[in-house]
């Protein structure tokens, strides 16, 4: 039997993880170019969250402000000791 693994694609720039490994990423393949995806290294794909960047630091802003969740997952950032964005799985 042959085991496949899969990998994230090396053009793929995460400015996040977590320690799961699961990332946060900017995708710069031609077709996708500057989507933000996100992918859980337990799941089976990757899951597009928005189309650009400064969607993203919107949703972002308001959900910091608000203390609201982000995305579908439930996820509400916050800010750790004012300097480091967090962002916990409840």
């Amino acid at each position: 039997m042959q085991l496949q693994s899969r990998t994230a694609d090396v053009r793929w720039v995460p400015p996040a993880r977590n320690i799961s490994g699961d990332l946060l990423f900017v995708d710069h393949r031609s077709h996708h170019a500057g989507e933000i995806g996100e992918i859980s290294f337990g799941g089976p794909e990757y899951r597009l969250l928005w189309p650009r960047m400064d969607l993203m630091l919107a949703d972002l802003c308001e959900a910091l402000e608000k203390g609201i969740p982000v995305t579908s997952v439930p996820r509400i950032p916050r800010l750790y000791e004012g300097r480091m964005l967090e962002w916990p799985v409840r």
